[in-house]
């Protein structure tokens, strides 16, 4: 009788975190749809994080049916188009332009909406990026991301990581052995990452690894949060990252790290349903700044709506994932 109660208890407790995650993401949307719009007609492009980021967090929306699907029916077209990538439009070509955007498609596929069948352009996807992996077997980041804080050894590793999950989530074409090991040979030489979003994306790569997911959970913050850099004060994006690599990895809804994890974006969420983050470009001087912001509230979302096994990263679970260094 008491075991029924404790189990009583346990599940009422889940469900209410649960409900508390999901009431976090939903204020957020607003912000997230008129920022990304604004951003598609003021630039007219999609830029390597902005709007993958957006359609990647609108998409956890419809599935956790909070979202009609409207807009990242009518955006993901526009923004799967290379001549929306560089504001160059269709002058430099599709080569060279999907060769500047490796992450751009890595997360465009990683975030695409995976109930639906994969549209043509996926395949398009995959050649360009099997064709950019470099001699040494790394993807090269590009745009803004080469500017971030952090060596510049760590920021392709974390392309090439993020590029091999988008080439895993393919589950009816294997990933070529020449092209595995070769990503693998380069990430085997890496050095422990300054930024959570290494140690969260290496999880992703090798789900389950006890040791992996004890380095992430060690690097959370007494406020329940994680720094987009590890040693830096926590902040939406790191959180939303963390959480959803944690819920990805299994991570039960009620288990402390992400209880507290919920809890600091409840409490630092501003009014508008965005968070202030710090600039991840070292020239910012960690000031905060609209596009760090725009991830991370994304990124928030993302993490807040995350189940295990609900979207295209978990196609990964089919394929070698030794890559993780």
């Amino acid at each position: 009788m008491k075991m029924r109660l404790l189990l009583c208890l346990l599940a009422a407790a889940t469900a209410a975190s649960g409900e508390e995650a999901v009431e976090i993401a939903k204020r957020s949307l607003p912000f997230i749809k008129e920022k990304g719009l604004a951003w598609i007609e003021d630039r007219q492009c999609a830029s390597c994080h902005q709007i993958p980021s957006m359609l990647w967090s609108l998409n956890s929306a419809v599935r956790a049916g909070l979202d009609e699907g409207k807009e990242t029916r009518e955006w993901t077209p526009w923004a799967a188009d290379w001549k929306h990538w560089n504001q160059t439009g269709e002058k430099d070509g599709v080569d060279k332009v999907s060769s500047f955007n490796v992450e751009t498609m890595a997360w465009l596929l990683l975030g695409r909406d995976a109930a639906s069948p994969a549209p043509a352009w996926t395949t398009d996807f995959r050649a360009q990026i099997l064709k950019n992996q470099q001699a040494d077997g790394s993807w090269k980041a590009q745009g803004q991301l080469p500017l971030g804080k952090r060596p510049t050894r760590e920021i392709n590793e974390v392309t090439t990581m993020w590029t091999l999950l988008a080439l895993q989530s393919y589950a009816d074409q294997e990933m070529p052995a020449d092209v595995l090991r070769k990503a693998e040979e380069y990430l085997a030489k890496a050095v422990l990452g300054q930024s959570t979003e290494w140690h969260a994306v290496r999880l992703l790569l090798k789900r389950g690894d006890a040791a992996l997911r004890e380095a992430l959970l060690k690097l959370q913050h007494e406020d329940g949060g994680w720094g987009w850099l590890a040693q830096e004060p926590s902040d939406a994006f790191g959180t939303g990252m963390a959480l959803y690599v944690l819920a990805h990895d299994g991570l039960p809804a009620d288990h402390a790290a992400r209880t507290k994890a919920v809890q600091f974006l409840q409490n630092t969420q501003k009014p508008n349903g965005s968070w202030a983050v710090p600039s991840t470009r070292a020239r910012d001087k960690n000031k905060v700044n609209n596009t760090a912001t725009y991830w991370g509230t994304a990124w928030a979302v993302i993490g807040l709506l995350e189940t295990p096994g609900k979207n295209v990263a978990s196609a990964a679970e089919s394929v070698s994932s030794s890559a993780s260094p």
